[in-house]
């Protein structure tokens, strides 16, 4: 997804855009649909499969998918907050344009976090979310290659992806398809083998590290020696850590309780 505004040149990307008839409909809006429902539909099979109730699940779902449009968003606001207090233009169109997927999967774990504290809710379904949230990403992904949005720092590497200014870079987007095509096999093969929300903590902190990384091939504003995404990555893996720790001091707690 966007990771900050992007200027996108009339020629720019691989296939920005499909033909129906005389209208040109953006690539990127559709993937995004394709993302949501794929997930969606891949989440609720998961939890049937369980023969779990669909009720709290729902309410999981709803607030991990506000979380993160609210985390994707901040994190963008804040890199145009000093442009635009600056005079800078400030329509609905550039509010609403730039995303991030590393401020999304924060902002969806927060929320989640948040709601279950509020409603009491101690069921971990972490493990349906986590190839349908892999899935997602791998058709999200596919959308931003398309458009040529997200895309890597030059390269002279045999695989690098002209966008349309005749220089190859390097295709991060694809990076990101084969890593989460991947994760999605496997997260789904072993979704009810796994302890509960185990495998979307692991999901989280495999692409938290992938991304942390490929922040050094992709162009951006550096924030004390690193990006901001570097630095959202970094927050995450402490989120996650911090979440170890204290399910390892409930399981000790339980083992020597008796």
């Amino acid at each position: 997804m966007y990771d900050g505004v992007h200027a996108v040149q009339a020629a720019w990307g691989l296939y920005p855009f499909l033909k129906i008839g005389t209208m040109q409909v953006p690539v990127y809006p559709i993937a995004m649909i394709l993302a949501v429902t794929a997930g969606f539909s891949v989440y609720l099979r998961n939890i049937r499969h369980a023969g779990v109730s669909s009720g709290q699940p729902l309410i999981i779902v709803a607030a991990s998918l506000l979380g993160g449009v609210l985390g994707a968003k901040l994190p963008i606001w804040c890199l145009n907050l000093g442009a635009w207090m600056n005079g800078a233009p400030c329509s609905w169109r550039e509010i609403l344009s730039g995303r991030t997927i590393t401020g999304g999967l924060v902002g969806g774990m927060l929320a989640v976090w948040l709601v279950k504290r509020r409603l009491g809710i101690r069921t971990r379904y972490g493990n349906y979310l986590a190839p349908a949230i892999a899935l997602g990403l791998v058709i999200g992904r596919v959308g931003c290659l398309l458009t040529g949005c997200c895309y890597g720092t030059p390269t002279h590497l045999p695989w690098g992806v002209n966008f349309g200014d005749g220089i190859p870079r390097h295709p991060t987007q694809a990076y990101e398809i084969l890593f989460c095509l991947a994760a999605f096999i496997i997260t789904q093969r072993v979704v009810h083998r796994v302890s509960p929300g185990r495998l979307l903590d692991g999901f989280f902190a495999a692409y938290f590290g992938l991304r942390f990384f490929e922040e050094f091939i992709r162009p951006g504003a550096w924030l004390a020696g690193l990006t901001l995404f570097q630095w959202i990555c970094l927050a995450g893996l402490a989120g996650l850590a911090v979440k170890e720790w204290k399910s390892s001091r409930s399981r000790q707690a339980g083992e020597e309780g008796p």
